[in-house]
């Protein structure tokens, strides 16, 4: 099932396949996503109301799902991305460098036979035509909780205060998710004043997706002074 939501003249969001769908998206400024890292992870604790049939990520068996997609990217002008993933698994072809995510001590699990928990996550910097001021490569937020009862919607869920970090340094122009999830790059994007498309192939999370960038699109919106923009340049924002 394939469906399209218009959610303001420049946020569309799909339900479907990003294979399908994105090589017929135009003007694509640059790609910020959180595809299936090809792990297998299986979650053994988390709770039916994120996780759904086997608590399992769908496509997660390999790299195909995230590497099917950047193979699009040549074929829609070949902007650039940032691709969250996993150290321990090939890097995708194409990346020049590596981002960490510092998520600080407050969640991670690991080997617990070890004293020392996987606290950050890698973010795969493909291609050209990124910006801003040039700053270091670690980049600390913290996480989303890792509950539903707490707020958290997604089990993969990414903040949108990271996600908003991200794009700053992307060009102007259209962001683009083809792994939407719960729309948490949308909600950044929206809050950016970004343009923005997103793709997910979960009605519920699509669904979800489109409440959260919906609620976020109604706050006020107040546009930065200049100063303001160059002071946030001056911090490597």
């Amino acid at each position: 099932m394939r469906r399209a939501e218009h959610l303001s003249d420049d946020i569309v969001l799909h339900l479907g396949d990003c294979r399908e769908i994105l090589p017929s998206v135009n003007g694509v400024a640059a790609v910020v996503s959180d595809p299936p890292y090809g792990m297998e992870y299986r979650s053994g604790w988390a709770t039916d109301e994120l996780w759904q049939e086997g608590r399992t990520i769908d496509g997660d068996e390999d790299c195909t799902a995230r590497d099917g997609m950047l193979a699009i990217l040549p074929h829609i002008g070949n902007p650039p991305a940032l691709i969250f993933g996993r150290h321990t698994l090939p890097a995708p072809i194409g990346t020049k460098m590596w981002l960490v995510w510092d998520k600080g001590p407050a969640l991670g699990m690991g080997d617990l036979s070890l004293p020392w928990k996987p606290s950050f996550e890698i973010i795969f910097v493909i291609g050209s035509g990124f910006t801003g001021h040039r700053g270091g490569a670690v980049i600390y937020c913290p996480p989303v909780q890792s509950m539903a009862k707490n707020g958290r919607v997604h089990p993969n869920q990414k903040p949108i205060d990271l996600l908003g970090q991200l794009i700053m340094k992307c060009p102007k122009g259209l962001i683009a998710d083809p792994f939407m999830g719960s729309g948490s790059t949308g909600v950044a994007a929206a809050r950016a004043g970004r343009p923005f498309v997103g793709i997910e192939t979960k009605q519920k999370f699509f669904d979800i997706a489109c409440r959260r960038i919906a609620d976020e699109l109604k706050r006020p919106r107040f546009a930065l002074a200049p100063e303001t923009e160059a002071s946030q340049e001056a911090l490597g924002l």
